[in-house]
C-alpha cells in the first residue's frame, strides 16, 4: 500500500508555482517601492512595480501591516545574515566594516526604515530588531577588544553613525552627489573609526 499522500488529500492545497513567483515579485517590488517612497507607498504602486494586478497584492497581503511586516522582516533577515558573516570573519575590523557598510547602505536605501521598526511588524519584527542589535553590539565590541576600532565610542554611538550616509541634504546650495555620496561618507567614517 502506498503510504504517500498528496498535499490535497491531507487537507492542504499546494501553492502553485506561479503564485509563489507572484508572491516573491510582490515582496521584491514592495521593498523597492518602500525604499524610494517610504512606508506609505500604495498597493497600486507596488502592483505596478511588480507587474501584477492590485488584487494579487491584496490576496497575498490583505492587511497593510502584513505587507510592511514582510518588507521589514526581509530587510532585517538580510542584515542579521550579514551580522553573522561579520562575526565569522577572523579579522574583527573586516567583519565590522562589512556590517557597518551593510547597515549604512540599507538605511540610506530604505526611506523611514529605522523609525518604522517599533511601529510596524509586531512581535516578529521586534524580535528580529533585538537580535540584530545584539549581534551588532558583539561585532562592534569584538573590533574594539582587538584594538581595531576606537574605544572612546559606545557601541550605540557607533551604530548611530550608520545613519550618516542617509543624510544627504543640500548644503549652501550645493546638491549631494547621488552617485558617490553614500560611499564617500562611508569611506570617511570608516577611516575615522579605525585605530592605527
Amino acid at each position: 500500500m502506498n503510504t504517500e499522500r498528496s498535499a490535497t488529500t491531507q487537507g492542504t492545497t499546494p501553492v502553485r508555482a506561479d503564485a509563489q513567483r507572484n508572491a516573491a515579485r510582490v515582496l521584491a517590488a514592495a521593498r523597492r517601492a518602500v525604499a524610494s517612497a517610504g512606508l506609505d507607498v500604495s498597493y497600486h504602486e507596488i502592483a505596478r512595480e511588480a507587474g501584477v494586478g492590485v488584487g494579487t497584492v491584496y490576496r497575498r497581503y490583505p492587511e497593510r501591516d502584513q505587507l510592511m511586516a514582510a518588507v521589514l522582516s526581509d530587510i532585517l533577515t538580510e542584515l542579521i545574515d550579514t551580522a553573522h558573516q561579520a562575526l565569522d570573519c577572523d579579522d574583527a575590523w573586516e567583519g565590522f566594516s562589512l556590517l557597518f557598510t551593510g547597515l549604512a547602505l540599507r538605511t540610506a536605501q530604505n526611506a523611514g526604515l529605522s523609525g518604522s521598526l517599533d511601529q510596524h511588524g509586531g512581535p516578529a519584527v521586534a524580535q528580529q530588531r533585538h537580535e540584530l542589535l545584539d549581534l551588532t553590539r558583539k561585532v562592534i565590541e569584538r573590533a574594539q577588544d582587538q584594538g581595531r576600532l576606537r574605544r572612546d565610542l559606545a557601541w550605540q554611538e557607533v551604530l548611530r553613525l550608520t545613519g550618516a550616509p542617509a543624510v544627504q541634504g543640500c548644503v549652501l546650495g550645493l546638491d549631494p552627489d547621488p552617485a558617490h555620496g553614500h560611499h564617500l561618507v562611508l569611506t570617511v567614517l570608516l577611516d575615522g573609526l579605525q585605530t592605527g
